[in-house]
């Protein structure tokens, strides 16, 4: 495991542990409203703080709520990124002592390219050509 497949682990398990954290204190909050409304019923506390103190919490609920569904994107799309990767090498394996490059082996390997228009670069005729390979998409190789 590289330096940045762990980052990306660490990160996943943050992710985790803050939408653990977070769904715990949306039930807390559940259950403090619950306490305050009974509290307020029973004629515990004044009924102007029971509105601030509800309002206070229905908005950190609400602030929690959509912090969970943010949380709960970066960790599917996380999960799915590794599960392409998987598929990617696995794909690779499969493929490690090819002596001759054919049409499935292609098709196994890539989704599409993209041929750019040609270009003079100091008297020298290029073309830039971007490989979408299945399963993880694009990559970017350092020139």
């Amino acid at each position: 495991m590289n330096n940045s497949e762990k980052e990306l682990a660490k990160e996943l398990r943050q992710s985790q542990k803050e939408y653990e954290q977070a769904q715990t204190r949306i039930a807390d909050i559940d259950k403090i409203i619950r306490k305050l409304y009974e509290d307020n019923v029973m004629g515990k506390i004044p009924e102007e703080r029971f509105y601030k103190m509800s309002a206070e919490y229905e908005a950190e609920q609400k602030t929690l709520e959509e912090r969970i569904i943010k949380l709960k994107h970066t960790i599917d799309a996380a999960n799915e990124q590794s599960i392409n990767t998987d598929r990617f090498l696995a794909l690779v394996k499969k493929y490690t002592e090819i002596t001759e490059l054919d049409a499935e082996i292609i098709r196994e390997f890539i989704d599409k390219i993209i041929v750019f228009k040609a270009e003079k670069v100091d008297g020298r005729r290029t073309q830039r050509i971007q490989i979408f390979y299945n399963c993880i998409g694009a990559i970017d190789l350092p020139k």
